[in-house]
């Protein structure tokens, strides 16, 4: 038995139906502790900082990182605990999960980070707060090549194992929304820090620009967890 499936079991057996969060651009400014890393690592010239985080948005996309050199340091942080325990808060997003959390249980959280920060990661959970709850790390696996499709078709396929258990996420990637519809996912997606109009009228996908909007959607869409 896999730990998902183990994980569906213990939470079925204490009749528990919860959410599920990211923590990437979720509850973690992960994006912006990235870049003040590889700027202190090599700041590219005739360019401000604020010019980068304007062009590139992330940090695989600006040209000067691209080295070999620059590539093996984004290896080393990206398994390194110490970074990932130091990474910024999301302001209000401890406050605004505790409130939820006494709405709906917070049972899961579900990261495509590797299982080499697995502890690194519990201790950032652990020291901003938040509530105690299943931590589920990208395995090995899945393929870095078109990461981004890939990571959220693996976590599209956790929650549909864990539905109906897990009656829900909250997320800021727009390709999750996408691949829970492939998979017929019954749950919903809390869509966080988007500001579209594509999934307008779908029901399993509500869009949050902020924290607030998340606690301010759970609290009038809560009927469906009772």
């Amino acid at each position: 038995m896999d730990k998902v499936t183990k994980f569906k079991g213990k939470l079925k057996a204490q009749g528990l139906k919860g959410l599920a969060l990211d923590i990437d651009e979720t509850l973690s400014d992960t994006n912006t502790h990235w870049f003040e890393h590889m700027f202190k690592f090599h700041m590219p010239k005739d360019k401000t900082k604020e010019d980068i985080l304007k062009e590139y948005k992330f940090v695989e996309n600006v040209p000067e990182w691209k080295s070999e050199k620059a590539s093996k340091y984004i290896e080393e942080i990206l398994h390194s605990n110490k970074f990932n325990e130091s990474a910024p808060l999301i302001k209000g997003a401890d406050k605004f999960v505790n409130e939820i959390n006494k709405i709906i249980p917070i049972v899961a959280y579900i990261t495509a980070r590797p299982e080499t920060v697995l502890d690194g990661t519990k201790k950032w959970l652990k020291k901003h707060g938040f509530p105690e709850a299943e931590l589920i790390v990208r395995p090995n696996n899945i393929s870095l090549e078109n990461f981004n499709l890939e990571k959220n078709r693996w976590k599209a396929g956790i929650l549909k194992t864990l539905y109906p258990e897990v009656v829900g996420i909250v997320d800021d990637n727009v390709v999750l929304a996408h691949e829970l519809e492939k998979v017929n996912y019954e749950g919903i997606l809390y869509l966080y820090g988007a500001e579209n109009n594509e999934f307008v009228g779908k029901r399993k996908v509500v869009v949050c620009s902020a924290w607030p909007d998340v606690l301010d959607a759970i609290q009038k869409y809560c009927k469906i967890y009772k």
